[in-house]
């Protein structure tokens, strides 16, 4: 009996080149990582209160892992203090400048309570933040906020009100200090209200009507405050 025919064995085929395989979810920057974490923190203060929130909590909700905070802001507290860097820097950088211009009549306290009031708007959170964490008694972000932003803030308020007295545009006889308790009391309160005037007066901060309301704002100072009163 003839031996069976054996067939070639079939040449291998060629591979094709395959694109690597991706391993979860593209790497994110650190400015993707560092926001994240700021922005998990906002929502959960808020929502918990300081005391309450964990780092590890904080972390899961951005996506990320504990280590970062620790990396990126050095412990929780230091979370919070970048939370007020990021809203107090640009508002100082533009303050700034014009202070600098203030002799060309560039930074007036309607100037002053306009974009102090955008900056709350754009910060919805920074308003709620502050009664629960600084005002109340106890609150962790009570120094913090005094030392970062209030302590900043304040004593600008109360050289440009000077400023405005030296114009004539304010009082003689009003005290720059109280004068500037005053204008930051008007320019907060409608932001610290703002749940509950919402819906019962229909109140928006958001575009024009803001800009209603900082107008408004500087009109109520002006009327109570400056030299001439309805006059002017």
């Amino acid at each position: 009996m003839a031996a069976a025919r054996r067939l070639p064995a079939p040449s291998p085929r060629p591979r094709t080149a395959r694109a690597p395989r991706s391993r979860g979810r593209p790497a994110r920057s650190d400015a993707d990582v560092r926001d994240a974490l700021l922005a998990a923190a906002r929502r959960l203060f808020l929502a918990r209160g300081f005391a309450a929130v964990s780092i590890r909590e904080i972390a899961a909700a951005a996506g990320a892992n504990a280590a970062m905070i620790r990396y990126y802001f050095g412990d929780k507290l230091g979370l919070y203090q970048a939370m007020l860097e990021n809203v107090t820097e640009p508002l100082r950088s533009t303050l700034e400048t014009m202070r600098s211009q203030k002799a060309d009549g560039e930074l007036t306290i309607a100037t002053l309570i306009r974009v102090y009031m955008r900056m709350l708007a754009e910060n919805p959170w920074l308003p709620q933040l502050i009664v629960q964490e600084v005002l109340a008694e106890g609150g962790h972000f009570r120094g913090q906020f005094i030392e970062q932003f209030a302590g900043r803030l304040a004593p600008l308020f109360v050289e440009v009100l000077q400023h405005e007295q030296a114009g004539g545009r304010l009082r003689t006889e009003v005290d720059p200090q109280l004068a500037a308790v005053s204008a930051i009391s008007l320019c907060v309160f409608p932001f610290v209200s703002l749940p509950i005037t919402s819906r019962v007066l229909g109140l928006s901060v958001e575009g024009d009507a803001l800009e209603r309301l900082a107008a408004h704002t500087s009109e109520v100072f002006r009327r109570g405050l400056g030299a001439g009163g309805q006059d002017r």
